[in-house]
């Protein structure tokens, strides 16, 4: 009897774990994809084309910022990163480290903007200098006021809102306005999330913050962008982030490019380069997507004999 007992609960069990988990080709049609959330809306509108397609593939798109995906790509855990910034220097030895090879895709242009309250009627640019005297590690603690920066300007704190650690735009900006990634003050609101920021600064007249293009292009009604003086390069001149600006580079230092990562392993499944086949053939033909900035074609072009080939060379 217990004999017979403990075979049904063992075939129970069994059975139970078969109907659970996913099959052999189930997995190997699942696409995993997670990191930046100036990358997401992109990747996104073209996975939702992906599935228009008819695909038979399942992508599964998440948010956790550029530095977060880099750390699941590491482990496995994902297939692709979406990133805002280049991998660093300490990611590319840990990838070595653990002799996992990826591949580098560019996806398109983007910008970091300067964000404040459309009521702001006293800035209409910042300058470089300026920006690093609101962020640099000095100033934690400090309750710096707009007149701090300019005379002429109200005495009021500047009510600071900015990307979180996990964000790759938090290293990209606190590199170009700080001279170092990752070193700033931590005494600001902040989030891995561009919407939160979106409402943050639109919530407070006395706000100031930095979000991605394409976050900024579909919220213009709630913020007013900042012209940026690159005065530590020498300019006197303001620049307005816009499509031309970023993709020219003459939006300094906040212009920047955003990527695809993909593991080795990922990129000798079919389904894998199936899906980046589609990425590549609808990202030139996006033109719909707020804020997006196409590269060139032969950028584009650069991809498809790795996809060929399914190896990271």
């Amino acid at each position: 009897m217990r004999q017979t007992l403990f075979h049904l609960c063992w075939n129970l069990l069994a059975w139970l774990s078969a109907c659970s988990l996913p099959s052999a080709r189930e997995r190997d049609n699942l696409i995993r994809i997670d990191g930046s959330s100036s990358v997401f809306p992109l990747t996104e509108a073209i996975t939702e084309q992906y599935y228009e397609a008819k695909s038979s593939h399942k992508v599964v798109v998440g948010v956790s910022g550029t530095g977060g995906g880099m750390r699941k790509l590491l482990r496995g855990d994902i297939d692709i990163c979406n990133a805002s910034r280049p991998m660093s220097a300490s990611e590319k030895q840990q990838f070595e480290q653990a002799g996992k090879r990826i591949l580098e895709l560019p996806v398109a242009h983007d910008g970091i903007v300067v964000v404040a309250h459309p009521q702001n009627s006293w800035a209409q640019n910042i300058t470089v200098s300026e920006l690093n005297r609101l962020w640099r590690t000095e100033s934690q603690g400090e309750a710096t006021r707009w007149s701090d920066l300019r005379r002429s300007w109200p005495a009021r704190p500047v009510v600071l809102f900015g990307a979180g650690q996990s964000s790759g735009t938090y290293d990209f900006f606190t590199q170009a306005i700080n001279g170092k990634a990752r070193s700033c003050r931590g005494d600001y609101s902040f989030s891995e999330n561009d919407n939160i920021l979106v409402s943050g600064v639109a919530g407070d007249v006395h706000a100031l913050g930095y979000v991605g293009f394409n976050y900024y292009v579909e919220n213009s009604n709630k913020l007013k962008a900042l012209g940026i003086i690159n005065d530590q390069a020498g300019s006197r001149t303001a620049i307005w982030p816009n499509d031309t600006t970023i993709a020219n580079g003459s939006y300094q230092p906040l212009s920047r490019k955003q990527y695809l990562y993909v593991s080795a392993e990922a990129l000798k499944r079919p389904a894998v380069r199936a899906f980046l086949r589609y990425y590549n053939q609808e990202v030139r033909e996006l033109q719909q997507l707020p804020g997006f900035i196409p590269l060139s074609a032969a950028q584009y072009d650069a991809w498809l004999p790795l996809l060929e080939e399914g190896k990271v060379p």
